[in-house]
């Protein structure tokens, strides 16, 4: 069972920045699982001068390192997701302005252990600039 907890900044600098994606992964079987990959594709709202909403590409890739669940376990995965301006175009600027974006994301976990099996996961919600540094 994947479920995304938040999304938060990482780090912002001249050319782009880092959003760090917050995962519980839950394992309710009686038996060990171990991933292989998480992928992600992360997209952010954006508003034309109409105030009709669009989703804008933010950025999409693969975590490759192995996780862990134990048997009735649960564990939380810190997914640094790197991004340049130039990716989101006109989104960064209602961004910079409201210091807030909605985002959704979506992906996959692949099981390497016990079964090779891929979990989807999806979530939508909002993240704040402020405190960021």
């Amino acid at each position: 069972e994947i479920n995304l907890t938040n999304v938060s900044v990482g780090g912002l600098g001249l050319r782009g920045g880092q959003v760090i994606a917050h995962l519980e992964i839950r394992n309710p079987n009686s038996f060990d699982v171990e991933t292989r990959s998480i992928t992600y594709d992360l997209k952010v709202s954006d508003r034309d001068a109409s105030g009709k909403e669009t989703w804008v590409d933010f950025a999409k890739g693969t975590f490759d390192e192995k996780v862990q669940i134990d048997d009735g376990g649960r564990t939380r995965v810190e997914i640094p997701i790197d991004f340049t301006y130039s990716t989101i175009g006109g989104a960064i600027r209602s961004i910079m302005d409201r210091g807030t974006f909605n985002y959704r994301v979506e992906g996959t976990v692949a099981l390497r252990e016990p079964l090779r099996r891929e979990i989807p996961y999806k979530h939508q919600g909002n993240v704040s600039l402020q405190g960021v540094r």
